[in-house]
C-alpha cells in the first residue's frame, strides 16, 4: 500500500510582517493567477461528477482537471459570475448572458449562448449571479428577478429582487430584498411558515439547507429556520466572528459541520456539534481572505478567492505548523514536556504552547537534540548540554557543542554525552562532568551496547568499537570500511538488541559469533533509506533518492508520503519523526513541523477515492481528433503527437501512462500533457493508471489511435508494389530466358568454335603430317636423286677415265651424254620442284621478289640451300663438282648482297 499526499501541499502566506504564532492548519494548496494563467479574481467555484474545478473567473470559465488549467473565454468577453455543472453540461452566468459549454468530440469546449431564448424579456443590467437545479430545470437568477430553464425554453418566474436561491425541503426558495424568505408554488410567491420578523431589515447573502433546517446568512449573523421557526443561531462566539468578517456564502459538509465564507476573514469551519470553531485565513495560508465561492466535494474544500484559488484538504490526516516570519528555521527535533512542546532548530529552542511560538532565553543557536530522561529535559546545543527548566536554559557543561545524550544502562545515576571532541559522563547525582580517555574526536551518535562496550559513529570517519571497563583501561578500536568504501557519515542503530549501521546505502548488522559485521538481508529493500523510527515492529525510514517518508511493518504494509506532501521542507539528511502517542506523531520540517494522524492516515488508506483519468486532447502537428472514435493520423503528421489527460484531484498517488503497440513506451504524467515524437506507423493502445496507496485502488482508461502508413507503404502503394513485383518477376524471367538463350547461344558458338578449332587443329596437324611427310620424301626423293646422280657422275669420270679403251667412241660419247641428260633431268627438277613447292610454298616467289636478277639455276641452289643441304649433297644434283657449288654459292652471296660474315643458308632457312 503506498500512500499519497500530493493533495497536502501547503503554501503558507505572510500576511502581518510581525506575525508570531499559528495554529495547526491542514494542507493548503494554492493556485495563484500565475499558475492559471487568468483573471485574478474568481466569483464562484463549483465541481461536475468527475472532479473537474470550475471557476466563474473576470476573464472567462476556468477549468482545473487535476493536472493543469485552461481558460474559455466568451466571445463578448465578459465577466462570468456564475457556474453551475448540470449532466453533461457546464451553465454559466454573466452580464445579460445565460448559457451552457459543452465538450465537443474532440475533447475542446463550445459555448451555447441561451440569451435568444429571453428576447422577449426586457433585461437592463441584470448579471446572472446564481444557478441551482430542481427536478429537470435550471433555475437561475440575477438581482432583478428569476429565470427557469427547461425543454428548450425560459420563462420568467418572477421579477423580483432577490439575493438568495435554493431547495429546501422539496422547494424553491427565494431570499426576498429585507422582505424575508418565500417559495414558489406554480410561479407564486408563498412566505414561508413562521414568524420572519427576526429577519426584518436583514440583507440576507446565502441560504443552505441541511435537514430539516434552513441556515440563513446574513451579512454579519446566521439564523436558522426549523419546524417553521426563525431564531438566530445560538453561538455568540460564532456571530461575533461573522460581524468583524462579514459573511459572504454558507455551505454544509457533512452532518456535523458548516464552511462560512467572509468577505474579509477567509473561512470559519464550524462543528454543530461541538461547537469547536477553525478559521482559516491568509495567516493560516490563504492567499486572500476574501472568500467569494465555494465548493465541497469528498473532504477538499474549493475556495473562489478575490486573489487566486484555493484548496483546503479539510480532512486530511496531517496538520502543519509553520513561522512565517523565518526565524524559527530548520527543526530537528521536537519533545512534548510538562504538556508543553519545545523545538529544537538551527536558530534555538523554543516552546510551544497554546500555538504560540517563543524562543527560550539563551537558548540561541544551533541544537541537534531533544531529550527527556527521568523527568528532565535535555538539549544538545552548539555550545554544550543543557537541561530546561521552567523555559529556563540552564547549562550543564559548556566546553564545546553536543551531539547526543543517554543514560547508562549499568545502575550508575550516570548520563554519557556525545559532544564534539569525544564523550563526557555527568554525574547526576554529584553534578560532576568527566571526560572519557582516549576518545578524542567528534561522536555524533552512541549506542549503549553492554557494561563495558560502546559503539560510536564519527561523523566523518567511521564507526568505533570502544571497550572500557566502568570507563577505565579504555580501548578504541575502528570498524574496518564497510561497504568497499569510507564510512562517511555513518547512522547507528539498535534494533532487537543488535547493533546495526547504516553507510553507503547498504545495512550492516554485527555478528557477535564472528566478531564482524555482516549484510543485514531484512532492511535489504531500503538500501537507499535512512531509519528515522522504529518501534513494537512499525518502521518508518526516509528514502534518500526522493526524501519521502515510509512506514512499514516489513510485510505487507506500506505507506508512503512523498516530500512533496510536506511542500519539501523535509530538512533533508535530518529528518526526524516524533511520537507522541500511538496514533499522533511529528514530522520536523524547516520552518515548522506536521503532526500525523496515523490511525488517520491508515483509515484513509482503506477507504480511497481514485478519478478516472480522462483524454481531453489529442493532436497532431496540424489536426485535433475526436476522441469518440479511434483516430488515424497521417504519418507525415505523426513526428509530434500531444495527448492532454485530466485526473481530478482525489487519493492517486500518480498518473503513469504505457503505451503499446509497434513501439512501447511508459512514463509518468506530471503536467497533464505527452509528447509522443517519431512514432513508427501502426496501431497503438494508450492506458492511462491512476494508482492510489492500496495496490487494488487505481483508476483505468485505455485509449486507442492508429497512425497511417507513409505513402509508398499505403494500400494502393502496396498494390503497386504488388503488381511491380509480379512484372519484376516475369522481367528477371524474360530476362533469364534471354540470358539462358544467350548462353546457349554462347556455349553453341563456343562449342563450334572448339570444334571448329579442333578440326583446324586436326585439319593442321594432318597437314603438318602430310608436309613432314612431303618434306621427308623431298629429303628423300633428293637424296635418292643425288645418290643416283652421284653414282651416275662416278661412272661417267670411270669412263672417262678409260674411254680410249673404248672401241666404239660414239658409243661413249652417246653414253656419256645419256648420262649428262640423265643427271641433268628437267623431268627430275620439276618432279623436285613441285615438291619443293608442296612443302615450301611460295618460296620461289618470295625470293624472286626480292632478288627478281636470280637465274633459274640461282633458285634451284637457293632451293637446295633451303632444305639444309651440304655442298657435297648439292654437287650430285646440279650435276656438278663440290668446286663447282662453291663458287656458285660465292656468286649467289655477291647477287643477294649478303656480307661473307652472313651464313647463306641460315638466311634462307629464316628469312624464306
Amino acid at each position: 500500500m503506498i500512500y499519497n499526499m500530493h493533495k497536502y501541499l501547503i503554501l503558507i502566506v505572510l500576511m502581518i510582517n510581525n506575525a508570531y504564532s499559528q495554529e495547526l492548519v491542514p494542507p493548503i494548496q494554492n493556485f495563484s493567477p500565475s499558475n492559471y494563467v487568468a483573471a485574478s479574481q474568481n466569483w464562484d467555484i463549483a465541481l461536475d461528477d468527475r472532479g473537474v474545478v470550475y471557476t466563474a473567473n473576470n476573464q472567462g470559465l476556468l477549468v482545473y482537471d487535476g493536472l493543469s488549467w485552461e481558460i474559455f473565454t466568451l466571445e463578448s468577453q465578459s465577466i462570468i459570475r456564475s457556474v453551475y455543472p448540470h449532466s453533461d453540461r457546464i451553465y454559466t452566468g454573466s452580464y445579460k448572458e445565460f448559457g451552457y459549454w459543452e465538450n465537443l468530440p474532440d475533447g475542446d469546449m463550445a459555448y451555447n449562448s441561451l440569451t435568444p431564448l429571453m428576447s422577449e424579456f426586457n433585461m437592463q443590467s441584470d448579471e446572472f449571479w446564481e444557478i441551482i437545479s430542481y427536478k429537470e430545470a435550471i433555475y437561475f437568477r440575477s438581482f432583478g428577478a428569476v429565470y427557469k430553464y427547461e425543454g428548450d425554453r425560459i420563462t420568467k418566474i418572477k421579477d423580483v429582487v432577490s439575493t438568495a436561491l435554493g431547495v429546501f425541503q422539496d422547494k424553491i426558495i427565494l431570499t426576498l430584498r429585507k422582505e424575508g424568505l418565500a417559495y414558489l408554488d406554480n410561479n407564486e410567491l408563498i412566505p414561508l411558515k413562521g414568524d420572519q420578523k427576526i429577519l426584518d431589515d436583514i440583507n440576507i447573502i446565502d441560504i443552505e439547507s441541511k435537514g430539516d433546517t434552513l441556515f440563513i446568512a446574513g451579512k454579519e449573523s446566521i439564523y436558522t429556520y426549523t419546524n417553521n421557526r426563525f431564531q438566530k443561531f445560538p453561538d455568540n462566539r460564532l456571530n461575533e466572528i461573522l460581524e468583524r468578517s462579514e459573511l459572504n456564502h454558507i455551505i454544509s459538509i457533512s452532518e456535523d459541520e458548516i464552511v462560512i465564507g467572509t468577505i474579509k476573514n477567509g473561512i470559519v469551519n464550524y462543528n454543530l456539534k461541538t461547537g469547536q470553531i477553525q478559521v482559516f485565513n491568509r495567516t493560516s495560508g490563504l492567499q486572500n481572505n476574501t472568500v467569494l465561492g465555494m465548493s465541497y466535494d469528498k473532504g477538499r474544500l474549493w475556495l473562489a478567492l478575490d486573489k487566486g484559488v484555493d484548496m483546503i484538504d479539510l480532512k486530511a490526516p496531517v496538520r502543519f505548523y509553520t513561522d512565517n516570519t523565518g526565524e524559527l528555521g530548520a527543526v530537528y527535533d521536537i519533545q512534548k514536556f510538562d504538556d508543553d512542546y519545545y523545538l529544537a532548530s538551527n536558530t534555538g529552542v523554543y516552546s510551544f504552547s497554546e500555538n504560540n511560538l517563543n524562543l527560550i532565553e539563551n537558548a540561541e543557536d544551533h541544537t541537534w537534540n531533544l531529550e527527556v530522561i527521568d523527568g528532565v529535559l535535555y538539549a544538545n546545543h552548539n555550545t554544550g548540554i543543557y537541561r530546561i527548566e521552567n523555559d529556563q536554559f540552564i547549562p550543564i557543561e559548556a566546553r564545546t557543542g553536543s551531539f547526543s545524550i543517554k543514560k547508562l544502562t549499568d545502575g550508575s545515576n550516570r548520563l554519557l554525552i556525545a559532544n564534539y571532541t569525544g564523550l563526557s559522563l555527568y554525574n547526576l547525582d554529584s553534578k560532576e562532568i568527566s571526560e572519557v580517555s582516549s576518545v578524542n574526536f567528534p561522536i555524533k551518535e552512541v549506542i549503549i551496547g553492554d557494561n563495558s562496550t560502546l559503539w560510536a559513529a564519527h561523523p566523518y570517519e567511521g564507526v568505533y568499537r570502544i571497550t572500557h571497563d566502568d570507563f577505565s583501561n579504555v580501548q578504541v578500536e575502528k570498524i574496518s570500511a564497510l561497504g568497499g568504501k569510507a564510512n562517511f557519515n555513518p547512522k547507528l542503530y539498535e534494533l532487537n538488541k543488535q547493533i546495526i549501521i547504516y553507510v553507503n546505502e547498504k545495512w550492516f548488522q554485527y555478528n557477535p559469533f564472528k566478531a564482524d559485521f555482516e549484510i543485514f538481508e531484512e532492511l535489504g529493500e531500503y538500501s537507499k533509506s535512512r531509519l528515522l523510527f522504529e518501534e513494537n515492529a512499525e518502521y518508518v525510514f526516509s528514502s534518500s533518492d526522493d526524501g519521502s517518508i515510509i512506514i512499514t511493518d516489513l510485510k505487507d504494509e506500506k505507506i508512503v508520503i512523498p516530500t512533496e506532501s510536506l511542500n519539501n521542507r523535509l530538512v533533508r539528511s535530518n529528518e526526524n519523526f516524533v511520537k507522541e502517542n500511538d496514533s499522533i506523531f511529528y514530522i520536523t520540517l524547516n520552518d515548522g513541523f506536521a503532526r500525523l494522524n496515523l490511525n488517520q492516515l491508515k483509515g484513509e488508506d482503506s477507504g480511497q477515492w481514485i478519478s478516472e483519468p480522462f483524454i481531453k486532447e489529442f493532436s497532431d502537428l496540424s489536426n485535433r481528433y475526436n476522441l469518440t472514435e479511434t483516430p488515424v493520423i497521417p504519418f507525415k503528421n505523426s513526428r509530434n503527437i500531444v495527448l492532454k489527460a485530466g485526473m481530478p484531484v482525489s487519493d492517486a498517488v500518480n498518473l503513469k501512462y504505457r503505451l503499446d503497440g509497434e513501439e512501447n513506451i511508459q512514463g509518468t504524467l506530471n503536467n497533464g500533457m505527452i509528447n509522443l515524437r517519431n512514432l513508427e506507423h501502426g496501431d497503438y493502445e494508450l492506458t492511462l493508471t491512476a494508482s492510489g496507496s492500496n495496490e487494488d485502488s487505481s483508476a483505468v482508461r485505455k485509449f486507442h489511435f492508429s497512425i497511417a502508413p507513409p505513402w509508398y507503404l499505403s494500400a494502393w502503394m502496396k498494390t503497386i508494389y504488388v503488381f511491380l513485383f509480379i512484372g519484376l518477376i516475369f522481367l528477371i524471367y524474360w530476362l533469364n530466358q534471354l540470358k539462358l538463350k544467350k548462353h546457349q547461344f554462347q556455349l553453341e558458338e563456343k562449342f563450334e568454335k572448339e570444334h571448329a578449332e579442333r578440326l583446324n587443329r586436326i585439319e593442321k596437324e594432318r597437314l603438318m603430317n602430310e608436309i613432314d611427310l612431303k618434306r621427308k620424301e623431298l629429303a628423300n626423293t633428293t637424296m635418292m636423286a643425288a645418290k643416283k646422280n652421284e653414282v651416275l657422275m662416278e661412272i661417267q669420270g670411270e669412263l672417262n677415265k678409260d674411254k680410249t679403251k673404248f672401241s666404239n667412241q660414239f658409243r661413249l660419247k652417246h653414253i656419256m651424254n645419256k648420262i649428262n641428260s640423265a643427271v641433268k633431268s628437267k623431268d627430275e627438277w620439276k618432279v623436285f620442284e613441285t615438291n619443293f613447292n608442296e612443302v615450301h610454298e611460295d618460296f620461289f616467289k618470295d625470293v624472286l621478289d626480292q632478288y627478281p636478277k636470280l637465274t633459274s639455276k640461282d633458285l634451284k641452289l637457293c632451293s637446295y640451300l633451303k632444305m639444309n643441304l651440304s655442298s657435297k649433297e648439292i654437287a650430285p644434283l646440279m650435276g656438278i663438282s663440290v668446286r663447282g657449288v662453291e663458287v656458285h654459292r660465292y656468286r649467289l652471296r655477291k647477287k643477294m648482297e649478303l656480307d661473307s660474315d652472313v651464313n647463306l643458308t641460315k638466311f634462307l632457312i629464316k628469312n624464306f
